[in-house]
């Protein structure tokens, strides 16, 4: 498992497991791996995605199969609701809804607003 750059650039991969299973024919074997956010936090960034790589060896044949898996992270979403009517010329209320969906706390974000007639945005730290 590694972190994929938004230019496509992989870093190292900061987390492998080797498992080695018996396969009856016709069957299918399952191996789950589970990454928690603390572990590939200090790995990506705002842009980056995951990258896992598979590979298995048949030894009776010697035949080896890959895959490959991007897993893009999600960036939570903000929901936006006026509360009142907007009126050309008038201040309108807007309410703005961010979840932090990360298991610690966020601080020092600023969220800032642009739009139409919005001559000077203006920053509101949070």
């Amino acid at each position: 498992l590694s972190a994929v750059r938004y230019t496509g650039v992989s870093g190292a991969p900061f987390r492998q497991e080797q498992h080695r299973r018996a396969v009856p024919p016709g069957q299918e074997e399952t191996v789950t791996m589970t990454v928690a956010y603390a572990e590939y936090s200090p790995h990506v960034g705002d842009q980056d995605a995951l990258k896992l790589t598979v590979a298995g060896a048949v030894e009776e044949t010697g035949q080896v199969v890959a895959k490959e898996l991007r897993v893009r992270l999600h960036t939570p979403e903000l929901t936006l609701t006026l509360l009142a009517p907007a009126v050309v010329g008038q201040e309108t209320p807007v309410q703005v809804v961010f979840q932090n969906p990360l298991p610690e706390t966020l601080s020092g974000a600023t969220l800032r607003m642009e739009g139409a007639g919005i001559s000077c945005p203006k920053p509101f730290p949070m």
